[in-house]
Formats: structure tokens, sequence, C-alpha cells
């Protein structure tokens, strides 16, 4: 047998040109090769002959040790030459069997050990080599290294067509293993720790989170998602929705979850952010059921108009009537003393007169209510224009004033002299009615504590500037604790019992004063009530083109 390097005709010896690796720029300049043995006094050669013909070889003593270095080294193949008695055979191999689907690696048992193998199995990159017969013929170690390299290959081929892909992709097994993820997994769920992928896959998909550092309080989050994921898979459901907090913001998540063909113990799942096309979805059909009822409303207003109008002008006619007929009944009444009846006849015309005024003062507060139906219900086309707050307050109050009635006051402090403001009527109307419709029920939830007495709701102007208006909608009410505030104004969100509310509400509030330019705020101490500040911008006519 030659000499390692000897290049002498005839020599049996490894030479560089026959350990190269490389048959083209893809393949690299060399094998990279973690060695196992238990000989510390007397070493076999061939770590060394690989080394002096551009291997990289790390020898290590201890299995438990070289587990550890599979990852760091990046090994292309693992040489199981002896055992140290830490670890089985079996064991080994059990313990690669997660990384190696991470990250494909070949596997040499020498002859001696290769007989500890349970039924003789080998893996498809499991190869028995003897190492004597390695320093006379690499072609076996070559082909190992060479295939490992192409499977790695194929593996990064496929990651990187994965992150090319738009949404946020895992591969998992049916316990919710990873297996493959994309980087808008981690966009998606604002995971920054540069480790993720490699601390996440072959584990758990939530305790890959964990080990991550997503989490809060010692509790694991994305706990909802993990869950609904888990029964998902195990139920073979193609589909999922959760809600989320992420980053701070809770979110709307749809997860579709697929059954590889080609694998049909793995599930793709696709992970995607469905927050603002739910909302987007909610708002049109809010829009759309709002539409209907404003057109209900104008219709109902327009039919009861007609009789209403009926009504005013007879009490017009009564009231003529009965001061054409009151000297007349004065006149007949003299022989009687005065009396109808047992009436004064004063008394008689005066209740007269007071039934009639009764009838016009409610038939005038009917049409007044019509009129803010027919205002409410019209579309919003949309556009901006100089809005009256007072009047918009006082559409808004009347619209309110029956679900308020023996719960609590509702309070105007806004001056007819408020300069106009730049805004939609019908959006501004909308904004204020949900604002006074959360203060009632805030109220009304309060009444069995504190009763009924002194319960209010005020509106009223608290800053006017040559800029903007700054208007109040404030209640006496529990208030809301500090740790919703941030909270309240996001989609979806709300304290109410299931069924009761949609959350959107004061998200479409606040979304609505951004279009007009201006801003929805909160101000409030548990206890002390709660004060919502609707800052507009004071109305400009353009100016007039010459």
């Amino acid at each position: 047998m030659g000499t390692p390097g000897d290049s002498s005709p005839g020599s049996s010896a490894l030479l560089p040109t026959d350990i190269s690796v490389t048959s083209g720029p893809s393949w690299g300049s060399g094998g990279r090769i973690l060695w196992l043995s238990n000989e510390w006094e007397k070493p076999h050669p061939l770590p060394e002959s690989l080394r002096g013909l551009g291997m990289e070889v790390k020898c290590v003593h201890s299995s438990l040790v070289a587990l550890g270095l599979v990852s760091d080294f990046n090994a292309d193949v693992f040489w199981l030459e002896s055992s140290d008695g830490e670890l089985s055979l079996e064991e080994i191999l059990d313990a690669l069997r997660g990384p190696r689907r991470i990250n494909p690696l070949g596997v040499v048992i020498s002859p001696g050990w290769s007989s500890a193998l349970p039924g003789n199995e080998l893996g498809p990159s499991d190869e028995i080599i003897d190492s004597d017969d390695c320093l006379t013929n690499p072609w076996q170690l070559l082909q190992l290294i060479k295939v490992t390299r192409l499977e790695r290959q194929i593996i990064q081929r496929e990651n990187e067509i994965l992150n090319s892909l738009p949404h946020a992709l895992l591969v998992v097994d049916g316990d919710l293993v990873l297996w493959k993820v994309n980087v808008q997994v981690e966009k998606l769920l604002e995971i920054h720790d540069p480790d993720y992928r490699k601390k996440a896959l072959g584990r758990h998909f939530g305790l890959g989170l964990s080990h991550a550092g997503i989490a809060a309080e010692g509790t694991t989050t994305y706990s909802q998602l993990v869950r609904e994921l888990e029964q998902a898979v195990k139920g073979k459901r193609g589909r999922i929705r959760v809600k989320e907090t992420i980053g701070g913001t809770e979110k709307l998540l749809s997860a579709e979850i697929t059954q590889l063909v080609h694998s049909p113990a793995h599930f793709l799942i696709d992970i995607r952010d469905i927050t603002a096309d739910e909302k987007a979805v909610l708002v049109e059909a809010r829009r759309e059921r709002l539409a209907t009822i404003g057109n209900l409303s104008v219709g109902v207003a327009h039919e009861i108009q007609n009789p209403n109008t009926f009504s005013r002008v007879n009490a017009a006619n009564l009231k003529m009537m009965i001061s054409a007929l009151t000297p007349v009944i004065q006149h007949a009444t003299l022989a009687s003393g005065g009396k109808l009846g047992n009436m004064q006849a004063e008394t008689f015309l005066q209740k007269m007169n007071e039934a009639v005024a009764a009838v016009d003062m409610a038939s005038r507060r009917i049409e007044s209510v019509l009129n803010t139906l027919k205002s409410f219900g019209r579309q919003d086309n949309g556009q901006l224009e100089a809005v009256s707050i007072r009047r918009v307050v006082d559409e808004s109050v009347m619209l309110v004033r029956h679900e308020a009635r023996g719960k609590c006051d509702i309070e105007i402090d806004v001056a007819e002299s408020v300069p106009p403001v730049t805004a939609s009527a019908t959006g501004l109307s909308q904004v204020i009615v949900n604002l006074l419709q959360n203060s009632v029920h805030a109220l009304a939830s309060h009444i069995p504590h504190t009763g009924a007495n002194g319960a209010k709701i005020v509106i009223k102007t608290e800053v006017i500037t040559d800029e903007e208006v700054i208007l109040s909608v404030s209640d006496n009410g529990p208030g809301i604790p500090e740790n919703l505030q941030d909270k309240i104004f996001r989609p979806y969100f709300t304290t109410k019992a299931q069924g009761q509310g949609t959350g959107l509400g004061l998200s479409i509030s606040s979304d609505m004063m951004h279009r007009f330019g201006g801003d929805l705020t909160l101000r409030s101490r548990t206890g002390e009530g709660a004060t919502f500040y609707i800052k507009l911008r004071r109305h400009e006519e353009p100016p007039a083109q010459s």
C-alpha cells in the first residue's frame, strides 16, 4: 500500500485528483466528514488521508458530541466507525432521523458496527463501507457525498420556490411537526429570531415558536392558531379561521390545509391574514344594511307623512272652527251663568284650544322625526361638504332618544353658532349615533349597580379654533379599563356578549373620521366614565375662480 499523496505509477493510495468531489462548480471543492470513533491510542489512517486530499474531517470520540455537531459542522457524511458506548447505533440513527429530513446527511456504518443495526436495514442514504477498503477505493464514499449534496440542492431549490411565493406556507406531519417553512410565515407572525428555522424545523410547530422566543408570561402565543391547526390536521379539515393577536393587534387568520399527494403523511398549510378583506366585507354588508334601512325609513316616513299632514290640516281647521264658535258659545251660555253643562264655558274653550294645540304640536314633532329619518336614510355619496354640527347632533340624539329613555338623560351643549365643518352629514351622524349607543349600553349595564338617577350623556363643544372644532361625547358610566383602551378601535374587538356586537362600530367610526381629515380619540378612567373627542376640520369654501 502506498503512502498518502504518493503519485508514483502503480500506487494504490488516494490521490488528490481521485478524491475531488468537484464535477462542476455546483459540487464544491471537497467533502466534509464527521468521524465518530472510540479509537484514542491508535486512530485509523483514513481521516488523515482524506484531509491531505482536500477533505475536511472532524474526529470525535463521543456520540453525544457528534450529534451536537451535525448541524454546526454541516457534514456531508457522518461516518460511524466504532461505538463509544454512550448510545447504541439504533439510538444514533433515530436521533438523526429528524435533522436528516431537514438537511440531508449521508451515513457510513463500519461493517463491525453494522451488525448492531436492527434487521440489518439501511436507509436510502446509509452505506456500509470498510474504512480500510476506502483507503484504496473511495468511489462509494464519493458517490454518497454527491448524492447528499444533490439532495441538499433539491431541498434548497424547494425552499427558494417556497420563499418566492406570496403566502405564508409550511409543511407539517400529522403531529404538527414542522418540516418546511417559508419566510412569509416569519413575516406574518412577526418572528424576529434569525435562527427560527434552525430552532423550529423538526419540532412541533407550537414548540418551535416557543423556542424562537414567541412567548408571553410563560404561555406560548398563537395558542389558538396552534390548537386549531392540530385539530384540523387530525380531523382532515380543509380550512380554519382563527383570531390571533399579532404585534399587539388582533387579526383574523385563514388557513388552507392540503394533504400532499406524493406524501400523504404530510400537509401543506397556507396561512393568510384576511383581516382587511373580512373588514371590507363586513363594512360593505353593514353599508348595505344601512342603505336598506335607509330606503325603508324613507318609505315609511313617506307613508306616515300623508296621514300626519291630514292630522295637521284638520288640527288647523279645528282651531279655526273653535275660534269661530267661541263668541257663539259664550253668548249661548249667558242664560246658564256662563256654564256649558257642569263646566264653565271659558274652561271648556280653553281645554278645546289646548287639545287642538297638543295635536298640532304632536304632528309637528312627528314631522321632525320623519325629516330626520329621511335625512339619515339618504345614501352617503362620499363627498365632503360644509356640515352644521348642531343640526347633525340634534338629528343623532333624536334617533337614539327612544333607546335612552329610562336609562339616562342626554344633554346637548352645542351652540347654533358653531361654524360648519368639513364632513359628510350622514357619516358624521353615523359616528355620533354609534358613540351615543355605546354610552347608553354602558350606562344600562351600570344601572343595576348605581341606579338610573344621575346617569347622563353630554354632547358639548370643547374647542373652536380657526382650523378645527372639537366635539365631545361623554358619559358618567363605568368607564373603560386602561388595558382595553388601545384595543377598542381595532376591528372585531368588543366587550359585549356573543352575538350582541360585531366589534366594528368604533373601527368604522375612526376610519370615517380619518376620511374627514379629523380624528376620534378617547379619554377614560375606570369608574369615572368615558369621553370621546371628535376632531373636525373647519370648512373653508374654495376660492372663487375669476
